[in-house]
């Protein structure tokens, strides 16, 4: 069976409308622990955000992060994908687009997927319970 991206996309993205400040979309990146968040005006899509990006405008002499809309720093450059996408396609997007989240749309925006989601569907990849580590001996010794 080749899997799709509807196999491990996240289903009701969180997304961002353009507008906000880019202060309050760093606290919304933070408190939902995402590394991403599309960028939206009503209901077209205008990009992505990553933390990276908005930290690093945050800290650039002279921006206004509690003035500046974060559609002034969105990535419009993005892929999108439907859910019918193979996941290798999807992978080869991200590798060659440097993007780690991708939409998915299918006639509107259904959900996102990223590099962990994608990761984890992968039997070679999927982490190991933490009750299975145990039989290795991942304690730290001091001398």
């Amino acid at each position: 069976m080749i899997l799709k991206v509807r196999h491990a996309m996240r289903h009701e993205p969180l997304t961002i409308d353009a507008e906000t400040p880019v202060s309050e979309t760093a606290q919304v990146l933070i408190q939902a622990g995402l590394d991403t968040l599309i960028v939206v005006d009503r209901d077209n899509i205008l990009g992505t955000i990553n933390l990276r990006s908005v930290l690093r405008y945050t800290y650039t002499e002279g921006f206004r992060p509690n003035q500046t809309p974060i559609s002034e720093i969105t990535n419009s450059n993005v892929i999108f994908v439907r859910p019918n996408t193979s996941l290798e396609d999807a992978l080869t997007i991200m590798t060659e687009t440097n993007q780690d989240t991708l939409p998915v749309v299918d006639g509107e925006l259904v959900g996102t997927i990223n590099i962990t989601d994608l990761l984890k569907t992968q039997p070679q990849t999927r982490p190991t319970p933490v009750s299975k580590i145990n039989a290795l001996n991942l304690s730290h010794t001091t001398n």
